[in-house]
């Protein structure tokens, strides 16, 4: 697969039938234009989207972060060697045979789109397998993406006994969730292991500085690089995400010819034939008719954690200004039968995509019972197996909101593979960029991110902060308390 891209004619038949597309039937309807769209309406706004990704491909634009321009990201498909993945798998093969268990410690980018492109590609239940079964690979556990203790207490009980590999991904080592996660980490492996704990533990972070890349140096732990001009939530094809998935024993090498293949339909500055284009357009102009929450649902448990990075790209990349829409992942019939009266019957403020697996790993057949007391004996005889059903589970919801009144869109998805993951991760990418760009603002920063972050300093009293803790403390003294 590492050489997928070339042009002999197996990897010809592999590309055909594996290239994700885009269908918006149901966001076109020019018999209701105020609620939908009109073919008319893209076609008149394409020139702006031209523009827009012709700026991002020449560099231009609002896309810094302090004096870098963040846009990295556009052309590490074409960037990253053979040898620095080849580089990278030596690493985790050799720390794969010390090890029982890996921990990937990060939050936000250096974390989501690890575990969704691992969930999406393994067993639903990888860690409960053997190890043969696995295929050789460590048990894989994330923590560091949040800071409840009853959740990092259930995982180190579960670790108990094992021996333990981790990375820990910070670009300066003092994310507070990261940070604290590693501290208690690393602790247990030095007390158990003293020095030779640095042979079990990778840090990728900064280059040159930052807290996390002096104790690597002072420690001697091996190291990746977080690049200083590509954001976390674009991070997935950097080290921030090809350590772990080379760890869990992805190919890193047809992940990133995916990436390199859909660069290359993005690259295109004809409308219709670019996917990213087209999909920036729907949900700007989607927006501008009031569409506030968008439905990201999928049909695959495998691929639900790709509506969850969803969940952070589009918002922190858009939410600025009061533009943006909420994206609100779901997994799709099970939440027909919780929100799905809602879609149907509710507010006409939602845009819904949906993200269909076209073909399943492992197809079941349904039986047929010779009672037939549920009455559904219809479809063996008809023969439609389980992933015939799964599929209806886009087709019938897709039909019945269009005529509800919800435009909505399908991102087909052919079957699990690392080159339809790396083809969608630089899809999603460059739509964000460029919708971005549409609303007007720089989609690499998120300055709204740091309040938080800011609050919760002064709050737990970190040196510096007294200022900003002062004012607080004054704030919520002149509130009108209630509790009930």
């Amino acid at each position: 697969m590492s050489q997928l891209l070339s042009a002999n004619k197996m990897d010809k038949i592999f590309i055909m039938y594996n290239q994700i597309d885009l269908d918006i039937t149901y966001i076109v309807n020019p018999n209701e234009s105020g609620n939908f769209l009109t073919i008319d309406e893209l076609e008149q706004f394409a020139p702006t989207v031209v523009e827009k990704l012709q700026l991002l491909k020449a560099g231009l634009g609002d896309n810094k972060d302090g004096e870098t321009p963040m846009l990295g990201w556009q052309s590490l498909p074409e960037e990253i060697t053979k040898e620095h993945l080849d580089e990278i798998c030596q690493v985790t093969s050799e720390l794969s045979g010390k090890i029982d268990a890996f921990v990937s410690l990060g939050i936000g980018g250096s974390y989501l789109g690890i575990e969704a492109t691992i969930k999406a590609l393994s067993h639903s239940f990888q860690n409960q397998l053997t190890r043969e079964q696995r295929n050789g690979t460590p048990e894989i556990y994330f923590l560091g993406q949040n800071t409840d203790p009853d959740y990092l207490n259930d995982t180190l009980d579960l670790l108990q006994g094992k021996r333990i590999g981790v990375n820990v991904i910070s670009k300066s080592g003092t994310t507070t969730e990261t940070a604290i996660a590693f501290r208690i980490l690393r602790n247990l492996l030095e007390e158990k292991f003293g020095d030779k704990a640095a042979e079990l533990i990778i840090a990728t972070t900064d280059k040159n500085k930052g807290a996390l890349r002096e104790l690597t140096n002072q420690k001697g732990y091996r190291s990746f690089i977080v690049p200083d001009n590509v954001g976390g939530r674009f991070s997935v094809l950097t080290d921030v995400g090809l350590v772990g998935l080379a760890m869990a024993g992805i190919d890193t090498h047809e992940f990133v010819a995916g990436f390199r293949f859909m660069k290359k339909r993005t690259d295109t500055e004809e409308f219709w034939d670019n996917p990213a284009m087209v999909h920036a357009a729907v949900r700007h102009l989607a927006h501008q008719k009031e569409k506030k929450i968008e439905v990201v649902a999928t049909n695959s448990a495998a691929i639900y954690q790709l509506t969850r990075w969803m969940e952070q790209i589009f918002p922190e990349s858009e939410g600025h200004d009061g533009f943006g829409m909420w994206v609100s992942p779901s997994m799709y019939s099970e939440k027909l039968h919780a929100n799905g009266q809602m879609v149907q019957d509710g507010e006409r403020n939602l845009l819904e995509t949906f993200l269909r697996l076209v073909e399943c790993e492992r197809d079941m057949a349904i039986p047929v019972d010779s009672e037939n007391a549920d009455g559904l004996n219809y479809l063996p005889d008809s023969n439609k197996t389980m992933n015939s059903i799964n599929q209806l589970v886009i087709d019938g919801p897709a039909y019945a909101h269009f005529i509800g009144g919800v435009p909505n869109m399908t991102i087909n998805i052919p079957r699990r593979n690392a080159f339809n993951l790396g083809q969608f991760y630089y899809m999603m990418e460059r739509s964000v960029a460029i919708s971005g760009y549409l609303a007007g603002h720089n989609p690499f920063i998120q300055p709204g991110v740091e309040a938080y972050k800011q609050a919760m300093f002064s709050l737990a009293g970190k040196p510096g902060f007294e200022k900003k803790q002062q004012e607080i403390t004054e704030a919520l003294a002149g509130l009108a308390r209630k509790i009930i």
